[in-house]
């Protein structure tokens, strides 16, 4: 170890690297030193080893130290447990040109030795193990990076330097080699490269995968007639879009063989003569085939130099169409076209609209059985009323299209989800993401080009709000308060609307004017110092449990020795706080089994559904399924702790004093029993609403914290700087108050930031517009379902820069006092979390007492990893054990 210190030493490489960024950079110019240089003589002949002598000379020594480096980098990764499968910026840098180093050297070739292929095998196998991956495959099938790897190599390859730079040209060949693609994906990365890379690598990989898929190619070629005249849209799209893309590899491969200019083709020749064919046919049977395959070739290569030609091919399809289904297909190309090419369409609107309009009117006057022609035609002139003012101006001046855009706009301008029966666009997010389907959003709004996108959840439509400023207005606006309410949503609230949470109108009004004007007199919203009082009470006999160890068995459950089960740990004084605020009593040591019990069937009842609300909120047929759609554990998790509640609303009302109130449950009771008694005030609805009001600090305080203690011991920099913090202001003696927390910015940073990158409830409640509206300049129907995608704006560049980096010092000013904070983890408005300076409270209370006074270790097999989290109405870690060291 010495003697690779040593040697790091000399190359005046440093052995922080998890502390300081800037210690990679000596790593990655050591790495690029060692590339392959570029021939700059005899660019006309073949390379020959005297081309490369010099380089051949340095490099295994160059490969030495690369490997020296590489074997310090994953000894320090396995003691501070840093994984660089999670890394970006510059450590992603250092592992894309250590990958294509690894590439250059794969095989024997004339600018290395067999000793330089011995050692990148090393290398490779050394890379696999930092990155935690099996095998270079899986590495390179995994979030871009493959397609980010060429695009590095793209500028050796160009026309012009490929010649001088053989070393690319064997990278490139061996990462397509390993990454096992099959047809269709390599298809689609020659689509992606094939105008800037040199075309041979390409017909050298695509017969080797020719080769793969002959038995697919064979059976699609037999097939295919027989495929075209009887099978489903879905199948007839796929076999056609492979045939001619199959046409046009070989066309390509022709053109390359005997052209003048054997090495180099570029693809808008042949994309030239695609289209040129494609408007000039006239067999309806090929129109039909070009049609259906035309949106995924020109997805995968499109370009606004073909815009033009499109609209020619569109307009000749349209106007001269002699078959419904061919014209189908071609308004869904014109839909997808028209999403495309957005930006250029106001040039060529006027031909558009005319062909469109006089469509309209053909099939007005002679009516087809298949409605979605005539939909797509109206959505089409929608589409185009938007784009282009001019064209705007005439349709809304003929009266015959007022109807179609007052009922077509909405859908229309936002882009849309496919919808599935039954389950509507679920099954697509879903198939994006079946744990956390949430996450496919971000997919269809780069892909739909907008941040307010349409789909049906069910048979609801549904709009999902993914930006800032539209987000804050649909949780500002009185109009989009409302709540879809589901029946597996009454089913725990006694078959009726009850509780807060999923009510609306004058009865949610009702409730929520009543529950925040007297639970504020308890502490909930506001401070109160016999509540926080109580809480240091509760921290205090925490704490206890902590250092002395477990004596009942509930806590030796969950408490080993010095090793703490988290998020349970903190079951007890979580629920404990909550309840007193309720009932004015808390549960004593020897009965902390039942807020326990409350905390885990509320997180059953969380994890029961899914970020979208689970398949059962979709349809209620799903109810009748048991639990394969998660709706036992919702009704067991939900039902328990109403059970629990009413419990002991039966013996509160046996203490109740008239004249003193413990908690926020006697105000509510004797509403019950005073003369003024309304109809929505009823034993049943305060059992849910205490249900709804305690289920986020049962189940989403213990999760969050539990965040937190993962995130400090990842990032054992910022751990420090915590700790350093916590010392100079609070000490060791005492525990934190919520007068510290100004004094303790850097730790508010660091909970803030935690929020941020893991936002409990990626998109929040799901809100229902109450009247026809419009939003971000749509009109949005009454009755439509909103998304708000929180998580989309934690995480949205253009607000955090870097947003996957866990940094807290997003959250401070140059002075290091806390900044504006434009985050939304409680939502915002009317709606807003009622318990979010209750939540902060505890959040801070605990979170300092633990590391204040505890140093925490992963245990090996533990679920340690920031990517252990399971799905729910919260996103929450996996419960894991953590040992705990007193300082």
């Amino acid at each position: 170890m010495d003697n690779l210190l040593k040697e790091l030493e000399a190359l005046k490489i440093r052995i922080d690297f998890f502390e300081d960024n800037s210690s990679w950079t000596p790593c990655i110019d050591l790495i690029q030193k060692s590339f392959v240089p570029q021939r700059t003589v005899g660019v006309e002949r073949p390379c020959e080893e005297k081309d490369f002598r010099e380089y051949r000379l340095v490099v295994e020594r160059n490969l030495h130290n690369v490997r020296s480096m590489l074997q310090h980098i994953s000894n320090s990764s396995r003691e501070k447990h840093f994984q660089l499968s999670n890394a970006t910026g510059i450590v992603r840098t250092f592992g894309m040109n250590l990958l294509l180093l690894i590439g250059e050297h794969s095989e024997k070739n004339i600018w290395n030795t067999a000793e330089c292929v011995s050692i990148s095998k090393e290398l490779l196998a050394s890379f696999c193990d930092l990155y935690v991956c099996q095998s270079i495959s899986q590495f390179l099938s995994e979030n871009e990076n493959l397609r980010n790897l060429l695009l590095i190599l793209r500028p050796k390859l160009l026309k012009d330097t490929w010649k001088t730079y053989p070393s690319a040209v064997a990278c490139y060949r061996w990462f397509l080699q390993e990454a096992e693609l099959d047809l269709i994906q390599f298809i689609n990365i020659l689509l992606i490269h094939m105008t800037y890379t040199y075309l041979y690598i390409h017909i050298h990989i695509f017969t080797y995968i020719l080769i793969k898929n002959i038995s697919l190619i064979k059976k699609i070629m037999i097939t295919i007639k027989k495929k075209i005249l009887n099978s489903s849209l879905y199948t007839v799209m796929n076999f056609s879009y492979i045939c001619i893309l199959i046409y046009y590899i070989l066309y390509i491969y022709i053109l390359n063989i005997y052209s003048l200019n054997k090495y180099w083709t570029t693809r808008d020749e042949v994309l030239s003569t695609l289209i040129e064919n494609m408007e000039f046919e006239q067999n309806i049977e090929l129109r039909h085939v070009y049609m259906l395959s035309l949106p995924q070739l020109i997805t995968n290569i499109g370009c606004a130099k073909w815009c033009g030609a499109l609209i020619r091919i569109l307009t000749e399809y349209c106007e001269h169409h002699t078959d419904l289904r061919t014209l189908k297909a071609t308004l869904e190309m014109a839909k997808m076209f028209l999403l495309m090419f957005r930006l250029r369409i106001a040039a060529h609107c006027a031909p558009l609209y005319t062909v469109f309009l006089k469509l309209h009117f053909d099939l007005t006057e002679t009516p087809v059985f298949d409605r979605a022609i005539m939909q797509n035609l109206e959505d089409c002139i929608c589409m185009l009323y938007q784009l282009s003012p001019n064209v705007g101006y005439t349709v809304i001046n003929d009266d015959r299209m007022r109807s179609v855009l007052n009922s077509s706009l909405p859908v229309v301008c936002q882009g849309g989800i496919i919808r599935i029966p039954i389950g509507g666009s679920y099954w697509m997010l879903l198939w994006g993401n079946y744990k956390f389907p949430y996450l496919t959003i971000d997919y269809y709004v780069k892909k739909l080009k907008s941040k307010i996108i349409s789909c049906y959840m069910g048979d609801n439509f549904t709009i999902i709000v993914n930006d800032y400023k539209s987000i804050k207005e649909v949780l500002s606006r009185e109009e989009f308060d409302g709540r879809v309410i589901t029946a597996h949503i009454k089913d725990r609230a006694f078959g009726k609307e009850l509780g807060i949470f999923f009510i609306e109108g004058p009865q949610w009004q009702e409730q929520r004017r009543f529950t925040l004007r007297h639970m504020r007199d308890f502490g909930f919203g506001r401070r109160q110092d016999k509540l926080e009082s109580e809480i240091m009470d509760e921290m205090t006999l925490f704490l206890d449990i902590l250092k002395n160890g477990p004596i009942y068995d509930g806590e030796k459950e969950i408490l080993k020795g010095n090793l703490a089960f988290f998020p349970d740990i903190m079951y007890a004084s979580a629920a404990n706080n909550i309840w007193n605020v309720m009932f004015g009593r808390r549960f004593d040591r020897s009965e902390h089994d039942i807020p326990r019990r409350l905390c885990r069937m509320a997180l059953l009842f969380q994890r029961a559904n899914d970020t979208i609300g689970g398949a059962i909120s979709q349809r209620s047929i799903f109810r009748y399924f048991g639990n394969m759609f998660g709706y036992t554990n919702h009704i067991k998790g939900s039902s328990t702790v109403s059970n629990i509640i009413k419990k002991y609303l039966d013996y509160q009302k046996t203490i109740i004093s008239e004249n003193d109130d413990q908690g926020f449950v006697d105000r509510y009771l004797k509403k019950l029993d005073g003369d003024d008694k309304l109809n929505n005030f009823t034993e049943e609805q305060l059992i849910i609403l205490l249900t709804d009001v305690m289920f986020p600090a049962f189940s989403a305080i213990p999760i969050m914290i539990t965040h937190v203690i993962k995130y400090l011991m990842h990032h054992p920099r910022v751990m420090e700087k915590v700790q350093n913090e916590i010392d100079n202001v609070v000490g060791t003696g005492r525990l934190a108050t919520w007068d510290d927390r100004k004094n303790l910015p850097y730790l508010e940073a660091t909970i803030r930031e935690t929020m941020r990158i893991e936002t409990l409830t990626p998109l929040s409640v799901t809100h229902k517009c109450l009247k026809k509206t419009t939003l971000g300049g749509y009109e949005i129907p009454v009755n439509t379902s909103i998304f708000t995608n929180l998580a989309a704006i934690h995480h949205d560049p253009d607000l955090w820069g870097d947003p996957k980096i866990f940094r807290p010092e997003r959250f401070l000013k140059e002075d290091g006092q806390l900044a504006k904070d434009f985050t939304l983890p409680f939502g915002f408005g009317r709606r807003l979390c009622a318990g979010e300076t209750y939540a902060r409270y505890n959040m801070f209370e605990t979170v300092v007492l633990l590391v204040q006074n505890f140093n925490f270790f992963f245990i090996e097999g533990e679920p340690s990893s920031l990517e252990n989290k399971l799905p729910g109405l919260i996103v929450s870690p996996k419960e894991l054990w953590i040992r705990l060291e007193s300082r």
